[in-house]
């Protein structure tokens, strides 16, 4: 009896330590993540109304005051993209709310696709943390996130599916299936990119044949489906009007390009991003204990592969096309460091501080100089008075300056003839008696077409853009 008594395993003492370490780390993890969520926070909001609105967001604007049938059809016309962005810019717009308050949703709900991948990596530990603060200051994620247009939906889209994905891959619940088909369909009807995606979610169950297998299967041919009944003419209507011609056929330098700037904007060190990228995939597909390399790969490899081919045909490959799998880069980089970490922990923290000091001063520079077109609508703001024609050239340029201008201004804009650039469009400030002075600015870096002769003012200049007055 005293033999066999001596054989059982007596609990080691020490267990409730190992235990109370276990959760001080975890408690610490938290910790982490919430500072770097708050950081990313931050960072979306600084400085979000100082800048006059892009082309795409004056585009957005405009477009948003629309009536829906009106909408649908200009879209259809002047757009390649769905429309439930612009329905959701739609109440801003028409309430002609200041450059800040326009941009506060997408600001809202980048932050809040950040907290939710914040979430989703709190049991991963300092894989997490590390992914959740390279998220917290992507350039790419903070910039795209803060303009309002459907980027920060995407963002947020993209970090949803992917922890659905998790979820479904590692224990199949009844409502996955609904649910994924929901989300698809609100991509869809948000960003083509979707599609992409959605081969890649398509192929997650691999050769599995049980009900929940087909259920997912069937739950995106669903949502495809809704979305041919709802889009699908007027996406073929967009899809022939070269709206997107701007972007070129795939390129071994254009997919570096696109795939480098989800870590940094920096073109020199666009190939070494994408090589720690794709070992940091590697690295994860062989991690077991994270149980994320199956999602990363079907969530961001494969839809990245596709596009590939799909832009032999069609304007596919630019940095935007990835917001949906945005997050997958700086979860790969983490993995990446991390492993560096348990190798040499002093050359990992060295390592990972290193890709902190060019993400951040990147994003901060980003963040704070002027976007698009602020600086010469600004001063032509300041020079323009009731009276005098405002005009731009190209004319598809209109949306900026009758959003700035017009909406944003204190004087009413009417539509009128440009004597000096008949191409440019033009518009004439207040009711009061026409001044004879006409304000152009030109976007085009040659002065084609223009009348010479009669400047009423200095020319003002900013690189290839010019201001100049004519009097008529």
């Amino acid at each position: 009896m005293t033999a066999n008594l001596a054989t059982l395993e007596v609990p080691e003492p020490r267990a409730p330590a190992a235990v109370a370490v276990r959760a001080k780390a975890g408690r610490t993890t938290v910790v982490w993540l919430i500072a770097a969520v708050a950081v990313g926070a931050i960072l979306r909001f600084w400085g979000l109304g100082t800048s006059r609105l892009t082309y795409d967001e004056s585009f957005t604007a405009m477009a948003g005051r629309l009536p829906f049938g009106t909408l649908v059809d200009y879209l259809r016309v002047h757009d390649s993209h769905p429309l439930l962005d612009y329905l959701f810019h739609a109440p801003f717009a028409r309430a002609g709310v200041d450059e800040f308050w326009f941009r506060a949703p997408s600001a809202l709900v980048s932050v809040a696709a950040l907290a939710l991948f914040a979430w989703w990596m709190r049991s991963r530990g300092r894989v997490g943390v590390i992914a959740t603060a390279f998220m917290a200051v992507s350039t790419f994620e903070v910039v795209h996130g803060r303009q309002a247009r459907m980027y920060a939906e995407l963002e947020l889209l993209g970090v949803g599916i992917a922890m659905l994905a998790t979820n479904w891959h590692s224990k199949p619940r009844r409502w996955h299936a609904p649910a994924l088909a929901a989300l698809v369909l609100i991509g869809l009807l948000t960003h083509v990119s979707m599609f992409l995606l959605a081969v890649g979610l398509f192929a997650l169950p691999g050769r599995r044949v049980d009900r929940e297998a087909w259920r997912w299967r069937g739950a995106i041919v669903l949502a495809g489906f809704g979305w041919a009944l709802i889009w699908g003419s007027t996406f073929l209507t967009q899809a022939g009007g070269g709206h997107s011609s701007w972007i070129g056929t795939t390129t071994v330098t254009g997919l570096e390009s696109a795939i480098g700037r989800m870590i940094t904007m920096e073109p020199a060190l666009a190939v070494a991003s994408v090589i720690g990228i794709v070992c940091g995939g590697a690295l994860l597909w062989r991690r077991r204990d994270l149980d994320l390399g199956r999602i990363w790969w079907c969530c961001f490899a494969i839809p990245v592969a596709v596009s590939v081919v799909a832009g032999l045909f069609e304007p596919v490959v630019v940095d935007r096309t990835f917001t949906l799998m945005a997050w997958a880069p700086c979860l790969a980089i983490a993995v990446l460091l991390d492993t560096l970490m348990r190798w040499r922990r002093l050359a990992g923290a060295v390592a990972i501080l290193a890709v902190l000091a060019f993400m951040i001063p990147s994003t901060l520079g980003a963040i704070q100089g002027p976007q698009g077109p602020d600086i010469p609508l600004r001063e032509l703001a300041r020079l323009a008075k009731p009276g005098d024609i405002v005009a731009v050239r190209s004319a598809t340029k209109a949306p900026e300056l009758v959003w700035s201008l017009g909406f944003q201004g204190p004087a009413q804009l009417h539509r009128v003839p440009v004597s000096a650039a008949p191409t440019a469009y033009g518009l004439r400030i207040g009711e009061g008696k026409p001044s004879g002075r006409t304000w152009l600015l030109d976007w085009r870096p040659f002065h084609h077409g223009l009348v010479t002769t009669n400047e009423c003012a200095p020319r003002w200049s900013w690189h290839n853009i010019t201001i100049r007055c004519f009097r008529s």
